[in-house]
């Protein structure tokens, strides 16, 4: 099975608190000075993003800063276009149904714009863009791991399967449906959870889904399942193999 063409999903593009916390930020745009925000740690760089690891209020947060780019008149005028307010849309909408207090994806805090870049040295890649960069903050999980044969439980993956579903069922898309973004935490408080919504695309939730927007979700969960397939069959066999492609294709 093959996403159709239409689809804005990736899967490396292959073709086949419950958790509470001391941080009193709200889900709204944020006005934080260089005094009440830290950068402790550069987790990675890429070229739409920098995710880094700081400390807010003396809390430890993660912050994904977005470079922003203007709407060209051939952009569809219905696709957000800015990563980080897709990110920040899918949050506040999965947030208000309760699974950032579940744990089940991380918890969201709120979201910045670095207006004046020169109170920012650490942000120095972003001196040249056009916009200034946005931010997004959520919370900070010690020892997440990618889900691999190694963490593999049938539980795990019908648990990040049942959260698939009720992020679909909020009419959000998380269009990255890779393992790297199925993550496992294991511990005294074990938590499975997905991350990385940068990509998504919320719906609204006052309106049916178009019957291409359908197709859309449905693709979406098609996938999951195929992979949890694959992934439960490798794990009985010992190594990795039919999920294979789910984890290296396109890297």
């Amino acid at each position: 099975m093959s996403p159709r063409s239409s689809l804005p999903l990736t899967f490396h593009q292959f073709s086949i608190e419950l958790y509470p916390t001391s941080l009193e930020l709200v889900a709204e745009e944020l006005e934080l000075s260089p005094s009440e925000l830290t950068f402790l740690e550069t987790f990675k760089e890429g070229e739409s993003s920098l995710i880094c690891k700081v400390a807010v209020h003396g809390m430890d947060c993660v912050m994904k800063v977005f470079h922003e780019y203007t709407k060209r008149e051939w952009d569809n005028p219905d696709i957000e276009i800015s990563m980080c307010m897709r990110e920040v849309t899918a949050y506040e909408r999965l947030k208000a149904k309760g699974l950032c207090a579940r744990g089940v994806i991380p918890d969201y805090y709120g979201y910045m714009t670095f207006a004046d870049l020169t109170l920012w040295p650490e942000l120095h890649m972003f001196t040249d863009d056009e916009l200034p960069p946005k931010a997004i903050l959520i919370e900070c999980v010690p020892g997440m791991q990618q889900l691999e044969l190694i963490n593999y439980t049938q539980s795990r993956v019908k648990t990040l399967r049942n959260v698939l579903s009720e992020i679909n069922a909020a009419k959000v898309l998380h269009s990255d449906i890779a393992p790297r973004n199925m993550m496992v935490c294991s511990g005294e408080t074990e938590r499975v959870l997905w991350i990385d919504f940068d990509l998504s695309v919320v719906f609204p939730e006052d309106e049916p889904l178009t019957e291409e927007h359908q197709e859309w979700v449905e693709d979406e969960a098609a996938l999951m399942d195929e992979f949890v397939d694959w992934l439960s069959q490798d794990a009985v066999e010992g190594k990795l193999h039919k999920a294979f492609r789910c984890y290296y294709y396109g890297t």
